[in-house]
């Protein structure tokens, strides 16, 4: 995994290329490179894993046509290089030249013969146009805007700033934030910085004119399932085998950061079963709290036999690193794991460059409280809806009822979605900012509804909307920021292509197991099962999370108080401060659920705004 960053136009110089390629240079600190053309610059910041001798970039094609930057690992290149692309001339064991090759036969076509995670920048010499790519996950980020007449383009929003873009808060974005807790592809929520949509593509010509993003892996399959449980179990636990053996190809040890859930272990105990030793990581705070997993990761690894550690971190330190966090996760999202998140990677990146990890499970396989929330919407709407016209005011103004009332107030898929996914339910969506007419979150999701399943029911055209959405933009994006910030990769097998549309061809009611399963994942948790010991399976979700829920009632809340009252502060500038600050108040009286959530974000906010616009 590495850094790449590029522009095209008079401002495409050695210096000001370098000087993008620095600000990105914690992606790939074992090397950098750039390549020089006429109106022409890529720089690549190279994290060594495969081929470590050989597999520098920028990588020239053998006829000269294609100069390749990438970042991100290909795991089919083995046998596409043996197999339909074994006339190549090679010259090194890398993945970056099998690209290369795939380029020469295909043009931009080869974009779908491409298993694993990439953003790609491959400049064609023949036809003086730059090729730009994703991959269908949406694993690897990758950046892009207009300076000038310049086309500039990076791995991170910093690399662009690097290149003299001015930050502007994109206030229509803020909006679509608001209401799904993250800006989706192709928008942020910096003015005139866009990002590639997973499994999409675009050309960029030599006069910097853009074209349109174009998908070539994006649309979800229809559900089409076939075969008995017990067949499926089979089929799938192959999957995750050959999954997580392909991903652990590299040049380097490999770990695995360890949970005491069922999802990490699966990949700790198919790594295992892959023949290699697996040294495994738990992250968790040095206080007691309900979240930490010490115990149960310690046990699954004794059950395992892994070679384990324990990394521990405390609160004073996570609300500590918040700017530091923020400047590289560059986009808010409203989830607080975010600290003991790059405290993890932090730590384990001292011992390993490369680590497989859970991540990605419970889109596809229906996981979250809110998939219960969707799959008993025909049962439950009617009666939420009769039941909220004699419920005390007490009750009617939780936030949880808040959020089942939102839910399941409207017919319309599209108000569905928003309501199950919004940072402020009901009416306060419009007491924190103003609400004029349909904000783009309706447009964007419209636009989305036609990749999903047009056989799927509402339960599994949400979880394919997920994976193209929330989880690349939301859980992917954290993952790859805040992990590429100490130069750690991490892959995650769940997310493999096979392995995925095998999961999302599946009925609602394989993945979630049944109308009342709480946690859903039922046939996930049999094809674990063939993996893991009966006691792990069978233990409560927990997941790891901050306790911001506490600290917002203590010290946190304070500062937060203290800092959208600062003139100059986002929640002046950009949202209704008086109710910013009652959420506060009514947070800390405890009368009206955990508002956590909404606190989170304005805090998020407020942070990214003083670390990109005020430079505090």
């Amino acid at each position: 995994m590495c850094g790449i960053a590029g522009r095209i136009g008079l401002g495409a110089t050695k210096t000001n290329v370098q000087k993008m390629s620095a600000a990105i240079a914690h992606r790939g600190p074992d090397s950098s490179d750039i390549w020089l053309s006429d109106r022409v610059a890529l720089a690549h910041q190279r994290l060594a894993i495969i081929d470590i001798a050989g597999g520098k970039q920028p990588m020239t094609s053998v006829s000269g046509r294609w100069i390749l930057i990438f970042n991100g690992e290909i795991y089919n290149f083995k046998a596409l290089k043996t197999g339909l692309l074994r006339q190549y001339p090679y010259k090194t064991q890398s993945d970056t030249e099998v690209i290369l090759a795939a380029l020469e036969l295909w043009g931009n076509n080869a974009l779908s013969r491409l298993e694993g995670m990439f953003a790609i920048a491959a400049w064609d010499v023949q036809e003086q146009r730059l090729l730009l790519a994703r991959d269908g996950q949406g694993i690897k980020p990758l950046y892009f805007s207009k300076n000038g007449a310049d086309f500039v383009f990076g791995s991170e929003v910093s690399a662009l700033l690097a290149a003299g873009l001015r930050p502007v808060v994109d206030e229509s974005n803020l909006d679509v934030f608001l209401d799904l807790r993250f800006v989706p592809s192709p928008h942020t929520l910096f003015s005139g910085i866009k990002k590639l949509p997973p499994g999409h593509f675009l050309w960029v010509d030599i006069d910097g004119s853009v074209g349109e993003p174009r998908p070539f892996d994006f649309n979800a399959p229809l559900i089409n399932c076939v075969g008995s449980r017990g067949e499926l179990v089979d089929q799938i636990l192959q999957s995750l085998l050959d999954a997580v053996e392909r991903q652990m190809v590299a040049d380097v040890p490999l770990g695995v950061l360890l949970s005491g859930g069922i999802d990490s272990g699966a990949v700790a105990a198919a790594a295992i079963r892959s023949g290699s030793p697996v040294s495994t990581f738990c992250v968790g705070y040095s206080e007691e709290h309900s979240s930490n997993e010490f115990l149960e990761a310690r046990r699954t690894s004794e059950l395992l036999g892994t070679d384990h550690h324990e990394l521990r971190i405390d609160t004073k330190s996570a609300m500590d690193i918040m700017p530091t966090v923020v400047r590289h996760l560059e986009e808010p999202v409203v989830t607080s794991s975010v600290f003991s998140f790059y405290l993890l990677c932090e730590s384990v990146a001292k011992y390993r460059k490369v680590v497989l990890s859970g991540q990605g499970a419970d889109e596809p396989w229906g996981g979250y409280g809110r998939h219960q929330v969707a799959a008993l919407e025909a049962i439950l709407a009617p009666i939420i809806r009769a039941t909220n016209n004699v419920l005390p005011s007490k009750l009617q103004n939780n936030d949880t009822w808040k959020r089942l009332l939102e839910a399941y107030s409207s017919q319309d898929e599209l108000k569905k979605i928003i309501g199950l996914h919004t940072l402020f339910p009901g009416s306060e969506r419009g007491q924190i900012r103003e609400v004029v007419g349909n904000s783009g979150t309706y447009s964007y999701l419209g636009r989305l509804l036609r990749a999903l399943p047009d056989n799927g029911t509402f339960l599994e055209r949400l979880l394919a909307l997920e994976v193209r959405s929330s989880l690349p933009d939301n859980l992917l994006l954290l993952g790859d920021k805040l992990s590429m910030a100490s130069g750690l990769e991490v892959r995650v097998p769940f997310l493999d292509p096979r392995y995925l549309e095998k999961i999302e061809m599946l009925p609602g009611s394989l993945r979630r197991g049944g109308l009342f399963s709480q946690h859903g994942k039922m046939l996930h948790k049999a094809v674990c099962g063939a993996l893991l010991p009966k006691e792990i399976v069978l233990r409560p979700k927990k997941g790891f999370q901050t306790p911001i829920e506490r600290w917002m009632r203590l010290d946190l809340g304070h500062y937060l108080y203290e800092i959208i009252d600062q003139t100059g502060s986002f929640s002046r500038k950009f949202l209704e401060i008086d109710y910013a600050k009652d959420l506060i108040e009514r947070h800390r009286s405890g009368r009206h659920g955990n508002l956590e959530r909404q606190l989170f974000a304005i805090w998020i906010l407020e942070e990214w705004y003083r670390v990109f616009f005020l430079k505090v």
